[in-house]
């Protein structure tokens, strides 16, 4: 089966007046399309700066990124994120001038996508709401949906329970991974919550300054 994402050699280090903290070095990794990965480790060990990488958000010091074998960088991230990604960050980004329906019609103006989703996502009764009146469940939820409005190979999600209760936490985790199962999409979630691991293709920590299976 064929890559969905690679990374070829990748090197990353942040510089201060004080020191060089070294994240990566010399990463190789690869996820074949249609496979989930679960990336764990506490906060600080360099689970955003690898999804800020492999989104486009931020480049390597050295190295590549390969999206269905294409370099991704900066400069061409925005064509990736219209048509194969979907990212879930750890904030909401909702803009509370508009309503559910129309933050997420400015990912994709799809209305069967976007009607799709809510129902899949069970937050069709809020479409017409404001984001300051719903619950932090279904804002992330909301977040979810605009990440698949594109309808993206590859989705990412950095911390995406971070603010949630148990119960909303076990929703979102399901709903990502039942979604990649039936559309044969691949997806990437990082957690410090290991709990979640077991439902995944793949888990991951990060040692040494590579990707170490867990």
């Amino acid at each position: 089966m064929s890559n969905i994402l690679q990374t070829q050699k990748i090197n990353k280090s942040y510089v201060s007046p004080v020191e060089t903290l070294t994240v990566f070095r010399d990463l190789d990794f690869n996820l074949e399309k249609g496979k989930s990965l679960f990336l764990f480790g506490p906060s600080g060990c360099g689970k955003s700066t690898f999804l800020n990488m492999i989104t486009g958000l931020d480049e390597p010091d050295s190295g590549k990124v390969l999206i269905n074998n294409k370099n991704l960088n900066i400069s061409n991230s925005s064509n990736f994120l219209k048509s194969d990604i979907g990212i879930i960050f750890q904030d909401h980004y909702l803009l509370n001038e508009l309503n559910i329906k129309d933050n997420l019609m400015i990912k994709s103006e799809e209305e069967e996508q976007l009607d799709f989703l809510l129902n899949f996502l069970d937050i069709k009764d809020i479409k017409l709401k404001f984001p300051y009146q719903i619950s932090n469940g279904q804002k992330q939820r909301v977040c979810v949906a605009r990440s698949l409005m594109n309808k993206p190979q590859l989705i990412i999600a950095d911390e995406p329970t971070s603010y949630l209760d148990k119960v909303n936490s076990d929703k979102v985790i399901d709903l990502l991974v039942n979604y990649t199962k039936q559309f044969n999409t691949s997806l990437v979630v990082s957690s410090h919550d290991i709990s979640y691991k077991n439902l995944f293709d793949f888990s991951y920590t990060i040692k040494d300054k590579k990707l170490i299976k867990c």
